[in-house]
């Protein structure tokens, strides 16, 4: 576990914050290139919606970690506005995205399904990025294993107080009991579904198809990895599951149907196509194409 960077110039900076940081970077320079040069895009338009997402993305994840955790602001809830006090949830940034990414897109006058697709390879790198950073501030952590590949974490980490608090470990313990690393189960998730959309990207179907196989490859693997985390006294039940796992499974089902209506439309087009209409260049389209 390693908490904190010392770094020429930023001084003292805490390994989440630095990897999520990184992540963006990498996800804005790479969405860029790709959206501009691989969909033939307005750089202008393109970089102030990527801001604009940046924003919206903060804002939804940071919103659904303030409602299912609220005890970590209710002494001071300025804090809710320091990204380094508490964390994010993904489903929420996603949620909100997928949302408000749709209004800032029709005001930029961008065609949402190219974006989408310059767009979606870029999101599984960086998952992976602030994930790694979450297995480097020993949060985000899974239950108790006794796999070769748990790992123990020291006296000063989350995951040693929490189970010291639910009764499972001695005070006093060296270190934690192994658990599964989960901060790194969704790491390696990320980078295989952005390999996948690049692999798929020259076959796509639909513009847009990119953005629906992102939703719904995270949204499943997080309903799955959910069955791993590990359990804290705050930790939010609806019924016999997580609220995170009913999130995440209520996403995956709506890109899947989403994903079969658009499939299907797609099918249609082309057997019209074949029956002797004009066929456009670019995957999706019906012979219009949207305002650049």
């Amino acid at each position: 576990m390693l908490t904190r960077f010392e770094l020429p110039l930023f001084g003292t900076i805490a390994s989440h914050d630095l990897l999520v940081g990184l992540a963006i970077v990498i996800c804005v320079g790479l969405g860029l290139r790709w959206t501009i040069v691989r969909e033939e895009l307005p750089a202008g338009r393109v970089l102030l919606a990527i801001l604009l997402m940046m924003v919206i993305v903060l804002a939804g994840g940071r919103l659904h970690f303030a409602i299912t955790k609220w005890h970590f602001f209710e002494a001071d809830p300025s804090k809710l506005f320091r990204l380094s006090s508490g964390g994010l949830h993904a489903p929420g940034a996603i949620a909100s995205l997928t949302i408000g990414g749709w209004f800032v897109l029709r005001a930029l006058r961008l065609p949402v399904g190219r974006f989408v697709d310059g767009l979606a390879p870029t999101v599984g790198i960086g998952i992976a990025l602030a994930r790694f950073g979450c297995f480097l501030n020993g949060c985000c952590y899974g239950e108790i294993c006794d796999l070769p590949w748990g790992i123990s974490l020291p006296s000063d980490s989350y995951t040693y107080h929490s189970q010291i608090e639910a009764g499972v470990l001695d005070r006093g313990a060296p270190h934690s009991h192994p658990v599964h690393p989960l901060p790194l189960y969704f790491s390696g998730v990320g980078l295989l579904i952005s390999a996948i959309l690049l692999w798929r990207r020259p076959n796509r179907r639909y513009e847009g198809e990119l953005g629906v196989i992102l939703l719904f490859l995270f949204s499943g693997s997080s309903t799955i990895l959910e069955f791993w985390r590990a359990d804290h006294a705050y930790r939010i039940y609806w019924g016999p599951f997580p609220q995170l796992f009913w999130v995440s499974l209520a996403m995956t089902l709506a890109a899947g149907i989403l994903g079969l209506c658009l499939h299907r439309a797609a099918l249609a087009r082309s057997n019209h196509d074949n029956d002797g209409e004009p066929k456009d260049q670019r995957p999706g389209s019906s012979g219009t194409t949207e305002a650049p």
